[in-house]
């Protein structure tokens, strides 16, 4: 045998032994996110993906920071589009989504995903299966619902109906000022409006009179001003359509901090605790 048979035969021993070793990994992990709740346990599941316009992993990193205090609460990321099952919402409290309609840009979990010369494209997220097992989840159980950013470009008409909205392309990254803030709504009540150095302003038009309004967006140099934020009850369930946040910048505000920590326990219909860093640098 030759060097070069030799080099061949050990190098396709390595990347067997990889993938064994990878497929109990993922198995792990996704068992982990499906194993049912302990007693008194609240499961969130969260999925952000990671894409040309938005940081997954920061955003996670952030919503993590924002409830470190929730003990009791169990967050499971889902960060590939592939890896989403609807038994991993079956007995969720609460699902927070920001994913548009395309697919991952680059599947991390493929074999040698870590390590790579080429781009293997991930999967879809807004399939029939999984728009139908979140509807169901909201309506039927009273699951709660936050959809977040990107959500809005999930080209899925029927859960954007569901959403009760017309979701509008963001602009141009400039500073934001979030104003307006409905002052009777649980999630927004006694916040204030804050600014944000740096954000993308996807926009909705909301198409009932049922959907509740919690704020508005101002674009500083386009003047552009719209809806970024509302809620809406679905059957038995509660949802928050919170569209700040396609930069860092706009989750390092407390008052966004704090809408999102309300908005959480408002979708799951839980009493709303103050939120342990609130503050309103500027108005109320």
């Amino acid at each position: 045998m030759g060097l070069s048979d030799k080099g061949t035969k050990q190098g396709s021993l390595k990347a067997g032994a990889a993938a064994v070793t990878a497929a109990p990994a993922a198995a792990s992990e996704t068992a982990a996110g499906v194993k049912p709740k302990a007693p008194g346990e609240v499961k969130v599941v969260a999925l952000f993906g990671t894409t040309e316009r938005y940081n997954g992993i920061s955003s996670e990193i952030q919503i993590r920071k924002i409830f470190e205090s929730k003990k009791d609460w169990r967050f499971v990321f889902v960060r590939a589009n592939k890896l989403f099952t609807p038994d991993l919402i079956k007995d969720a409290d609460l699902l927070i989504v920001c994913r548009d309609g395309d697919a991952d840009p680059i599947d991390l979990f493929t074999n040698g995903g870590g390590v790579s010369d080429s781009v293997v494209p991930g999967g879809t997220l807004w399939t029939d299966t999984n728009v139908t097992a979140i509807m169901e989840n909201v309506q039927n159980r009273g699951m709660g619902l936050i959809a977040m950013q990107g959500t809005i470009q999930c080209k899925n008409q029927r859960f954007l109906s569901f959403l009760d909205v017309v979701g509008m392309e963001p602009h141009n990254f400039e500073p934001m000022w979030y104003t307006r803030m409905n002052k009777t709504h649980p999630v927004t009540q006694g916040v204030g409006k804050f600014s944000v150095m740096n954000d993308e302003q996807p926009l909705v038009l909301i198409k009932s009179s049922s959907t509740v309004t919690l704020f508005e967006s101002t674009a500083v140099h386009e003047k552009r001003q719209g809806v970024s934020g509302w809620a809406l009850e679905k059957g038995k369930g509660k949802i928050v359509g919170l569209l700040p946040g396609c930069t860092l910048y706009a989750y390092q505000a407390p008052e966004y901090q704090t809408i999102i920590w309300r908005a959480a326990h408002w979708a799951m219909n839980r009493s709303i605790p103050p939120y342990p860093k609130e503050e309103n640098r500027y108005y109320l």
